[in-house]
């Protein structure tokens, strides 16, 4: 289902090009330029005489732009020229944080061009929004998806792989039953998943989780659900084989 707030390309135009995504690319690049302007506007229209901006500042950009694209325009803009105004070592650390693709052609048309102080209040209101979603993310794992076998682990979906409107901690946990992809070693990057929020069985790649879910963050509905999904498929794995026909 494609997001109300468009679509978000963390490519460049050249991979776009590569994969006929170029339309895809050309939307989400319109997009970014209107958010980085949008925040920008708020910006100066919330302080007025030298006053901070309004604690609702960035309300009306999240709601029109959403969460994602406003998290990779504000990324994008500290990471070009974030050490030319001194931004915080908190606030650099924090773009690190977001996955953006380096773009010196286009990108520079969807820097936004504030005072400092300004932006990095903005920012923080971004994060309080995105923080409030209570998504899982990285400091929730025991391992990474190159660390060790996968399979029939609890994997917790990178927010960026959701629509925006499918971002919640339901929409993010799955139960890893196949695929090459569970494998580190192989070169198969295909995942086959259970959703644990909803039980829906789906095909990702590797590379749309953060990892493996530490044990003591599963909460009680994704228990309930991977222990179900579990069992029969550690009665089958167990069952001896023999000539093609399990042993009673």
């Amino acid at each position: 289902m494609a997001s109300k707030f468009g679509p978000l390309y963390t490519d460049t135009r050249l991979s776009a090009e590569r994969y006929n995504e170029t339309e895809l690319w050309d939307q989400s690049f319109r997009l970014n330029v209107c958010c980085a302007r949008a925040i920008e506007e708020a910006i100066r229209d919330s302080s007025r005489d030298d006053e901070a901006i309004s604690p609702d500042c960035a309300k009306p950009v999240l709601e029109k732009y959403g969460i994602q694209r406003t998290m990779y325009v504000l990324a994008h803009s500290v990471k070009e020229f974030g050490p030319l105004v001194h931004a915080s070592e908190e606030i650099e650390a924090w773009a690190r944080s977001v996955h953006t693709v380096p773009d010196s052609a286009y990108g520079r048309y969807y820097e936004v061009n504030d005072a400092v102080v300004d932006l990095e209040a903005f920012i923080a209101q971004t994060r309080e929004a995105y923080q409030a979603l209570g998504l899982f993310g990285q400091e929730h794992c025991s391992a990474g998806m190159y660390d060790e076998n996968v399979e029939y682990k609890v994997l917790v979906m990178k927010p960026n792989t959701l629509n925006e409107e499918s971002m919640t901690p339901h929409n993010q946990l799955w139960l890893a039953t196949g695929g090459f992809g569970c494998n580190p070693k192989a070169s198969g990057r295909a995942i086959y998943a259970t959703n644990l929020g909803d039980g829906t069985e789906a095909r990702w790649n590797r590379e749309d989780f953060v990892g493996v879910l530490d044990e003591q963050y599963l909460p009680d509905w994704a228990q309930s659900w991977r222990d179900a999904l579990l069992a029969p498929m550690i009665m089958h794995d167990a069952a001896p084989q023999m000539g093609g026909m399990e042993m009673g």
